[in-house]
Order: structure tokens, then sequence, then C-alpha cells
């Protein structure tokens, strides 16, 4: 905690560090003009940051160390993470947060490029057919219940898009109403309990994704969700989907 307190204390090193590049060497002095600092104000945190292996000093220039990347990297997490808390503070009062397995909630909100999408329960299936119409090789998705409408669409589309499917295995006797099933060669079903899901989701080749979660009455609320394109946020989505998708079981 000690590096972190030491760049975190200061704006001023903040700034430094996110001005410094792993390949492209700067002077002090062209840090401080683009800055607007003292060239002596500079020069000083970029010698400690030297000490502490956050830069590296060649001849008259310094980079941004390994070791400084990750730092820095971190520290824009952190400000996004700050930002979206504030943004997304009903949403999160009102959902189930706390089911988010640790690895993945340490990550959680420090996406960029993302909204609340608020949807009427007359748009949820026109929604959810037309993510998975736009998608042209892979659909990935989590829903809490069967339904033989959306069936209906794998069915036209598993020709040609590769769709891995997860429910809760309380769902499963409600395949047996569905007498049309998509083709298995391009449909991947699997099942967990219901207890050991915290979200539904839809991501479309990996361009889009949708995120839903637990309402405080322990509900999956596909009303008020988390929608977007960012790469962070497709990272997590995917990485989510593997993880229950690893845990859950074909039957």
């Amino acid at each position: 905690m000690e590096l972190w307190n030491f760049i975190l204390n200061s704006q001023k090193r903040m700034d430094i560090l996110d001005e410094l590049s792993l390949t492209t060497p700067q002077k002090s002095l062209d840090i401080a003009k683009k800055l607007e600092m003292r060239w002596q104000d500079v020069s000083t945190q970029l010698n400690l940051f030297v000490e502490r292996k956050l830069a590296v000093k060649d001849g008259t220039q310094f980079y941004l160390s390994k070791q400084g990347q990750i730092y820095k990297s971190q520290i824009k997490n952190l400000q996004d993470l700050e930002s979206n808390v504030e943004k997304f503070s009903c949403f999160i009062e009102k959902h189930n947060i706390g089911k988010i397995p640790n690895s993945f909630v340490r990550d959680f909100l420090t996406w960029k490029n993302n909204e609340l999408t608020y949807l009427t329960p007359i748009d949820v299936f026109p929604f959810i057919s037309k993510n998975v119409k736009d998608s042209i090789k892979e659909h990935l998705c989590i829903f809490s219940k069967v339904s033989k409408d959306i069936q209906d669409i794998f069915l036209n589309v598993t020709k040609t898009v590769n769709i891995r499917a997860i429910y809760p295995i309380e769902e499963k006797n409600n395949f047996n109403d569905i007498t049309h099933f998509p083709d298995a060669e391009n449909y991947g079903i699997r099942f967990i309990e219901r207890k050991e899901m915290y979200c539904v989701m839809q991501v479309c080749d990996r361009n889009f994704s949708w995120v839903g979660f637990e309402n405080n009455e322990h509900e999956f609320d596909y009303l008020n969700i988390i929608s977007g394109k960012g790469m962070r946020f497709l990272d997590w989505s995917i990485s989510n989907f593997e993880f229950l998708w690893d845990n859950s079981k074909e039957i």
C-alpha cells in the first residue's frame, strides 16, 4: 500500500505518471511544458519514480517501467470506477451485486462507455430477439427462464451462428414443450443451479453486450440493465459467461 499511497496522495504524481509512456522516452522539461508544471517539480517527481521502479531513466529521458504501466492502468480503472459508481449508484442499491464473485467484482464498473438501459416489459423480447438476429458468428447468453419464442429464433440462426446458452437447472423440464430444437452442432446448452446464477446476459459477436442482475426481491431484472460496446465491458461479460459455463453442466 505504501507505493499506492505515494501515487494517490498527489494529483501531480498521477498526472506525471499518466504522461509517461512505455515506448516513447521524454525529457522532464518536455513533460513539464505539457503539464504546465515547474520543471524542477517534474524532475524531482520523475527521480522519485525511478527510485520506486515506476519509471526508467535513459540519459536525460524518462519512460514508464512495466511496473509503472500496471499502476498507471489501475489508476485509470479507479478513476472510471469512481465516475461509474456515482452514475450507477441507484442501480447498485436496487440490485444484488453482492452475488458477483470476488474475482469479478473487483473490475465491476471499471468500464468505459457504458449506459443504463431501461426496457418496458413489452420491449424485452424484441430487444433479445434483435440481439440474436444481429449476431453473425457467435452468440453467448444466460437466461433465467426458458422461452419457446427465443428457441424459435435460435432455430432460425444456428445454421450460421454458434450459440452457447446457460439456463437454471430448474428450467430443464420446460424444454420438453419445445418440439423443434436448434441444430445441436451449433447450439450448446448447459445448466446450473439457480442459486449459483448471479447475472443474465447476451454477448453478440463480442461487439455488444448487456448484463442484468437480481433485484432486491431476488428476481432477475430484465428491465434495468447495463449495456455497452467497450472492450473492457465486453471482456468482463465474456469472462463471467465463461466462468458460469465452466461451472455448469450438460444434461
